[in-house]
């Protein structure tokens, strides 16, 4: 055997399971063994546990990893003028090195706060892919196709197509499926009914999943529907076959009953990234009337360029309150709930629910463990509720993604995080911002 978790606290998503002082085994990436009694056997390295809580990492189903350089440089603006003034001219300025460095940046900060799996949409996906593969995290990636010339419009033209057929043949499913490749559309209101289509197509064919921004405004949703005869973007979307294949709808912050009747009836998934929603002033979107209508939902943090962080337990927390706070009904959503969101549907989300999101034998050992013996997490009466509201993502002291350790103890383990930084320090932000 390769690893053994000993007299740890064990939360293992696979109904309410949960063992104190138990023991996870691993080898060969996978778990091996959940117990409360030693398993027998030799292993070649053995972490104690005691006073730990291992649980499931963190799914975040909605990243934009590359801006990551542009933490705290568009702050207080609303979307529309902070994506035109602010990100657009700066997105122009990318290369291939500063994609790459800015990637490993923010999955340094995942990795820190818990996360071991994200779904990600950006550009030069070759340099999302490389910089993936060498830290060891999961990732689905794909780059939103943004058209607005009708006239020239061929599928095979695109930018974002070369892209997605290069990382076809080069990244998809490599090291057993830790990496994935997704089919995007960036927005309805950013392209049109051929562009639509033509990805849908190249989804199904391909059988890949689906990742789109819908309904993250008001003005977007209102738009739409004035341009559609009354259609909202998720039911234009849907006439057009992009829900055919299991999709990830991110934000919908202004869906319709009749938009959850189909993202549900599609097996889709939503993107809650409430506090992305919050700093761009796009409000809350109803996460409980999802749930409450069938529809499953992950969460998201966005990128960091309208958050901030890459913490999910900061996430998990901020959309379990705001349902609180909003519905004034404290018991609209349990703390357990707010676990599944980041777990069990994050991993669904990217087509991982088979090897992810659980801690049950036979599954990829994508664990995380935390250090229960400090003053905010002490003393637990619920462990779903200590994981909701008091816990943060700097409490995490281990992330292992199919077995392979790769933070422990503030120790990086597969990236050298003072050679990126000043990376990104002496190049990047020169490039990016003449600074």
């Amino acid at each position: 055997m390769d690893i053994l978790i000993s007299n740890a606290n064990i939360l293992m998503m696979d109904n309410d399971k949960y063992i104190e002082n138990g023991y996870v085994a691993i080898n060969d990436g996978k778990i091996a063994y959940v117990g409360e009694t030693k398993p027998e056997g030799d292993f070649k390295e053995v972490i104690n546990g005691a006073g730990h809580l291992v649980m499931p990492g963190l799914h975040n189903i909605h990243t934009h990893l590359p801006m990551s350089a542009m933490r705290g440089y568009a702050d207080e603006y609303d979307l529309q003028s902070w994506l035109h003034k602010m990100v657009f001219p700066v997105e122009a300025k990318h290369d291939e090195k500063t994609v790459y460095l800015s990637t490993l940046l923010g999955i340094a900060d995942s990795i820190a706060h818990g996360t071991v799996s994200v779904k990600e949409m950006y550009f030069k996906l070759d340099q999302i892919g490389k910089a993936v593969y060498e830290s060891g995290i999961k990732a689905n990636i794909s780059n939103g196709a943004t058209v607005f010339d009708k006239a020239s419009y061929t599928f095979d033209s695109l930018n974002s197509t070369n892209e997605t057929n290069q990382f076809l043949k080069t990244w998809h499913n490599c090291d057993g499926g830790r990496i994935k490749l997704d089919m995007s559309i960036h927005a309805e209101y950013t392209s049109f009914d051929k562009v639509w289509l033509d990805h849908a197509e190249f989804a199904k064919s391909n059988d890949l999943l689906m990742h789109v921004h819908v309904s993250e405004t008001l003005k977007e949703h209102i738009e739409c529907k004035e341009r559609n005869g009354g259609l909202t973007p998720v039911q234009v979307l849907d006439k057009y076959h992009v829900f055919d294949t299991r999709a990830t709808a991110a934000h919908c912050v202004f869906v319709e009953k009749s938009d959850m009747d189909i993202l549900r009836e599609r097996d889709a998934v939503i993107a809650h990234n409430p506090i992305s929603n919050l700093k761009l002033g796009s409000g809350i979107a109803p996460l409980c009337d999802m749930i409450n209508n069938g529809v499953r939902v992950g969460i998201g943090t966005d990128g960091v360029c309208s958050n901030n962080s890459h913490d999910m337990f900061e996430e998990i927390k901020t959309a379990v309150l705001l349902q609180k706070g909003t519905t004034h009904n404290p018991a609209i959503i349990s703390s357990r709930k707010g676990v599944e969101l980041a777990t069990i549907n994050g991993a669904y989300a990217q087509g991982r629910e088979n090897e992810s999101g659980m801690i049950k034998v036979g599954m990829d050992a994508d664990i995380i463990m935390i250090d229960l013996n400090k003053p905010n997490l002490y003393p637990v009466h619920d462990i779903y509720s200590t994981i909701v509201y008091s816990m943060r993502g700097l409490d995490v002291v281990m992330n292992m993604v199919k077995g392979k350790i790769l933070y422990y103890k503030n120790e990086f383990k597969t990236i050298d995080i003072e050679k990126m930084m000043y990376e990104i320090k002496s190049y990047v932000m020169p490039k990016l911002f003449g600074k």
